[in-house]
């Protein structure tokens, strides 16, 4: 389901973006290869001036000028040839989002030449599909960032599940699971307390707890299956269920590695901090799931008929 919100995401963004880019060239927003004329203040000099009436006409709407005179500054390359126009910190909204596309957002690149002793024509480069570039743009990076993030992971948390792995080699994951016991024939009443499903969510609430979260994936699934099996009516969720997904949903975790790994990558100073908040956060976490858990259960039971009218349904 996830996958196909993601999709249906994707597929929204690229169809706005599109929508967005046609209606902008349809209309014609950013007068592609129609030249700008600016007026020089010397005969000699690279800058000069344009004036909110010019560009109202060049644009064809209201460009949003604070001013009625722009100052413009040109750019040369080494042949000497006009190739940018250095927007001014009063540039309009049009120009910002042409500079936008060409660059860094300072300066519009195209090409200017001199139409007389005082005035210069600048064509900016084209802009076509800019929203769809940004998307594409967006994508690109993302990418980057994640395979980025995964490389510097892969260090800390080798540290962090080796370090946990020992833990759980020397039975302190058994010692957690054998501890909180009493305390689960309380939570799960209706499951039997020697049942397979008792052992698997005990494991998987250990592992969770260490920061094991690879290994806790798999012992949910199972505890998840052996609860299945205790189920009077297949595909509708237990009481027991429900409160194990709410337990390992928000499951108190002593030592976060992944958080801590996230942190080191992106060059944290004391990445290790965030264990006690986390600790804090997860116990409060819990308290109030299974708080509201047992209240739902006490106050909302499911009626058998309504289970079974619901899995007939």
């Amino acid at each position: 389901m996830l996958n196909w919100i993601w999709l249906g995401l994707i597929v929204i963004a690229i169809v706005v973006a599109g929508g967005r880019d046609i209606s902008e060239f349809s209309g014609d927003r950013f007068r592609n290869e129609k030249p700008l004329v600016i007026r020089k203040t010397d005969s000699v000099s690279l800058t000069g001036f344009i004036t909110k009436v010019s560009l109202t006409d060049h644009y064809g709407e209201d460009v949003g000028m604070t001013v009625d005179t722009l100052p413009v500054t040109l750019e040369i390359d080494g042949s000497g040839r006009i190739v940018a126009m250095v927007l001014p910190e009063a540039a309009p909204k049009v120009w910002k989002e042409i500079a936008e596309v060409h660059g860094d957002g300072t300066k519009i690149t195209g090409e200017g030449f001199h139409f007389d002793h005082y005035d210069i024509t600048f064509t900016p480069q084209p802009v076509y599909f800019r929203f769809f570039a940004k998307i594409t743009d967006s994508l690109v990076k993302s990418v980057e960032t994640a395979v980025t993030l995964a490389l510097g992971l892969i260090g800390i948390m080798a540290l962090w599940l080796g370090i946990m792995k020992i833990a759980e080699a020397a039975g302190f994951v058994t010692l957690l699971a054998k501890m909180a016991r009493p305390l689960m024939v309380r939570l799960f009443p209706e499951v039997p307390p020697e049942h397979p499903a008792m052992g698997a969510m005990l494991s998987n609430m250990a592992a969770n707890f260490l920061g094991l979260s690879n290994a806790a994936t798999p012992l949910g699934l199972k505890a998840m299956e052996e609860l299945n099996k205790l189920n009077p009516v297949s595909g509708t969720a237990t009481n027991a269920m429900c409160m194990f997904l709410t337990i390992n949903t928000s499951a108190i975790t002593l030592i976060p590695a992944t958080v801590i790994a996230v942190r080191a990558s992106m060059g944290s100073q004391d990445p290790t901090d965030i264990i006690v908040p986390t600790l804090f956060a997860t116990m409060i976490a819990l308290t109030c799931g299974v708080f509201f858990n047992r209240f739902i259960q006490r106050f909302f039971p499911v009626k058998p008929a309504e289970v079974k009218g619901g899995a007939a349904a």
